[in-house]
């Protein structure tokens, strides 16, 4: 089960800052079982209450997936771009 309910993580620190390179690098490898590795990788690196539940068998899209959540939950808001 994938925990969407994770609260939000706050300020940029140098752990987001390589959370977003692993991202990044993730996202141009074809091979699910390496992309899913670099998730655990990145899960391990977020805080013990955001870290997020991945299944046993997961496809590339589902990783996308969970990769996008990770990097919108750890990226600096965008002002101006919100709405109420």
């Amino acid at each position: 089960m994938i925990n969407f309910n994770a609260p939000c993580i706050f300020g940029m620190t140098s752990n987001n800052k390589e959370v977003l390179k692993l991202i990044a690098m993730c996202r141009e490898i074809r091979d699910v079982a390496s992309k899913s590795q670099i998730l655990n990788r990145i899960n391990h690196l977020l805080p013990v209450e955001s870290r997020i539940m991945i299944p046993s068998l997961i496809t590339g899209d589902g990783i996308d997936n969970l990769l996008s959540w990770i990097e919108v939950k750890i990226s600096p808001p965008i002002y101006g771009l919100t709405t109420a």
